[in-house]
């Protein structure tokens, strides 16, 4: 039997190993965890003034809104999404001028 058929048979069983369980188990607390992190990194932005925050290209209500998201969704792609979009539009009107 080669190797490609004694794979084909255990997913065709539908039970894991211990150790894929363990690693899937890992794989979502490191998930979390990360959510975590993330989340407490963005509740320090609130810190900041609204200058500071504009530096960063972003705005207080940007902030509030990555943070009152879903927890599944990730907030720090939010605010990397709204400061782009602040700099295209910056850069947009730059050259209209």
């Amino acid at each position: 039997m080669r190797t490609t058929d004694h794979a084909l048979d255990l997913t065709l069983t539908g039970k894991l190993s211990a150790t894929s369980r363990q690693t899937g188990l890992m794989g979502v607390l490191m998930s979390v965890w990360r959510q975590l992190r993330s989340r407490n990194s963005i509740g320090r932005l609130r810190d900041l003034d609204d200058h500071q925050l504009l530096d960063m290209g972003l705005c207080r209500h940007e902030v509030r809104e990555a943070l009152t998201s879903s927890f599944f969704d990730d907030a720090g792609r939010h605010l990397t999404q709204a400061s782009r979009n602040r700099a295209n539009t910056f850069y947009r009107n730059a050259r209209l001028d």
